[in-house]
């Protein structure tokens, strides 16, 4: 059995997250899981990410690291 990770990359803009994980939600892939990183955003992003989807593994990075980072 197979899994897939699919990191998003979060930065100061989590209407477009959200709008890419509730996309996520409709996936039929029966072996997934959804990773959020925040680089560091100074807005309430983490707060509106964790309020929508509270089981989901989001790492905050602290700091801008880029995607590559």
């Amino acid at each position: 059995m197979s899994w897939v990770v699919s990191i998003i990359v979060n930065w100061n803009n989590a209407k477009d997250t959200l709008s890419c994980l509730a996309s996520a939600d409709q996936l039929t892939y029966p072996h997934y899981e959804v990773v959020v990183v925040d680089n560091g955003s100074t807005d309430d992003s983490v707060q509106q990410i964790h309020a929508a989807y509270p089981g989901l593994t989001l790492i905050e990075t602290g700091q801008n690291l880029g995607y590559a980072g």
